[in-house]
């Protein structure tokens, strides 16, 4: 065998195997049925594409969301669990197979200043994730990102703090406490997403969660 085919071989394997480990096969998405409730009375165009941006964030971390869109006057949608405080209550699952979102509008000013929604990831009756759409139609309105655009990322937002089972921020990304005129930018251009070590972290919790239901 000459040198030349030697080397093209031996290049031929090293590349064939960088290739099977820079590119790894994807893990299957894990479903999740998601109980969505407009209680804003938001226009169908601007619910449709919200919940199509929130999917897709939600993708990133191996989430199928599958979105069942139930009556505004339905008692889960205005039940909101408040007394999950205690160690004890954490440690009781919620046996429900799906999660609860809905969006309100007409959230008093005072309560939860500059929030976009607020989750309550250990609740076991009534929504777990709640988004304000009065506070995020005029920064929708602002030129950085469309409304749709940024009621989807909060859902999502949202929808991590139960998925993750924690209230805490992180430094960057979606989960961010606060967003700013760049964070609005790079959701429009749809890079305000989950860190790598929050995608791992919603995939374990959520297999356990879908094991356990």
């Amino acid at each position: 065998m000459n040198r030349s085919l030697k080397m093209q071989l031996a290049l031929g394997i090293l590349a064939a195997g960088w290739q099977a480990y820079a590119r790894p096969a994807a893990a299957p998405a894990l479903r999740l049925s998601i109980h969505l409730y407009d209680l804003a009375n938001i226009s169908p165009h601007t619910l449709d594409e919200a919940a199509r941006e929130a999917a897709r964030v939600l993708a990133t971390a191996g989430v199928e969301v599958v979105w069942q869109r139930g009556p505004a006057g339905s008692p889960e949608a205005h039940a909101s669990e408040q007394t999950a405080s205690t160690a004890a209550w954490r440690q009781t699952p919620d046996t429900r197979d799906y999660l609860v979102v809905r969006i309100l509008r007409s959230f008093p000013d005072r309560a939860l200043p500059g929030a976009l929604g607020y989750s309550l990831p250990d609740a076991k009756a009534g929504a777990q994730a709640t988004v304000f759409y009065d506070r995020i139609e005029p920064l929708g309105q602002s030129g950085a990102i469309s409304v749709s655009a940024l009621l989807g990322h909060a859902m999502a937002h949202e929808i991590g703090h139960v998925l993750l089972g924690t209230t805490e921020h992180s430094p960057d990304g979606i989960m961010k406490a606060r967003w700013g005129k760049p964070d609005y930018q790079r959701a429009a251009m749809g890079f305000l997403e989950f860190t790598p070590s929050q995608r791992a972290a919603i995939r374990e919790r959520l297999l356990t969660r879908l094991a356990r239901n």
